[in-house]
């Protein structure tokens, strides 16, 4: 499979059932693809999390890389996940670039990062920074990673109370997506990594988001089977149908504002209620449709982290700063909201009023 856009060229992705695991070639394959070289040097960058939540990982990755004739350039670095190291004014990416210099990686070798979005963030930010960028390949232990984070052409950090406020180019060389991983994060971030396929399918793909509603339950009962079945289908969508901006701008400030401590999942799947609420108010989307969109959200889960964010969302005016920092970042407060399950418009000057009215009455109905 490739994904591919035409400004950034294209990158394989690869779905393995154990990358680690004793004779599965998935990932020396694709190392020897991406670097050229039978017998190649990578530097790891782990998540602590996955590290810790997976009995002997370290060992078998030794294992592993020995088996294979994979070259560790330099000892594994291992980094606490969570937003709060993507802000902690760049010294975890200037760990990593500084660690990537000492183990002389070029051009000829790839880092292999192990993790969800802020690892891919802030391992890429080192990345793109050393001898004028190293080849990356990402492999995702988080469902909103496997869903979304992965396949991110830039890579962010946070500065000043603003998410992403530095971004620089950052196209990974090949993702490969590891079921074995699913076990390793808690159910909040299990369950609110599912709000990324919502997302998508909810003004992309209107048979995808169907097939989500069926397997909502499965999802929040942590069945790793239908999850794996479902993100597979997100990625092939995402490579179909392209990608979406669509409740980013609200999510990203929702973050903000509770200081990162609003799981991204959680987030987004707030965001994607209050954008689809504001549509139905603009008469872009039937009721009903936001109706089902919300509710495949609270099935699985992913809305879990509402109970602990109505104090953010009683901010309205800070809220809709975000309409203003997408304007920095973009050059326009143009937002994508639905038009029907599947369907997608563009709202080029978001009436501010309106939404107002729509986080009041969201915060009122979920309330009661």
């Amino acid at each position: 499979m490739e994904i591919a856009w035409k400004s950034a060229g294209s990158f394989p992705v690869k779905f393995a059932d154990d990358a680690f695991g004793e004779g599965d070639t998935t990932l020396v394959e694709t190392i020897r693809e991406v670097t050229g070289a039978e017998k190649p040097r990578i530097m790891l960058v782990a998540d602590q999390n996955v590290v810790q939540r997976t009995l002997g990982l370290g060992t078998k990755i030794g294992r592993y890389l020995q088996a294979n004739a994979i070259e560790l350039a330099a000892p594994a670095i291992v980094l606490g996940g969570g937003e709060k190291i993507k802000c902690d004014n760049m010294q975890s990416s200037l760990h990593i670039a500084r660690a990537a210099l000492d183990a002389k990686l070029g051009q000829s070798d790839a880092m292999l990062v192990l993790g969800g979005g802020t690892i891919f963030d802030v391992a890429g930010y080192a990345a793109a920074q050393v001898r004028g960028g190293v080849r990356i390949v990402r492999i995702p232990t988080t469902i909103a990673a496997a869903l979304d984070g992965a396949y991110a052409l830039t890579a962010n950090l946070n500065s000043q109370n603003v998410k992403d406020a530095f971004r620089v180019p950052c196209r990974p060389a090949a993702v490969i997506v590891d079921s074995t991983f699913a076990n390793t994060v808690l159910d909040g971030v299990w369950r609110g990594g599912f709000s990324e396929a919502v997302r998508h399918a909810a003004v992309n793909d209107g048979a995808l988001m169907r097939k989500i509603a069926k397997s909502a339950e499965a999802i929040r009962n942590r069945d790793v089977a239908v999850a794996k079945d479902l993100v597979r289908a997100v990625v092939e969508s995402r490579v179909k149908k392209g990608t979406t901006d669509f409740a980013l701008w609200s999510a990203s400030r929702l973050e903000a504002m509770s200081g990162y401590k609003l799981p991204h999942g959680y987030a987004v799947a707030i965001a994607i209620c209050l954008d689809a609420a504001y549509a139905v108010e603009k008469e872009h989307l039937k009721e009903e449709d936001q109706e089902l969109i919300c509710r495949v959200l609270a099935d699985c889960g992913a809305l879990d982290g509402l109970t602990h964010s109505r104090h953010i969302l009683s901010q309205v005016d800070s809220l809709l700063c975000g309409l203003d920092a997408l304007r920095l970042s973009s050059g326009s407060e143009a937002i994508t909201i639905p038009a029907g399950v599947g369907k997608r418009c563009v709202e080029q000057t978001p009436d501010r009023e309106t939404f107002r009215n729509v986080v009041k009455e969201f915060l009122s109905a979920s309330e009661g």
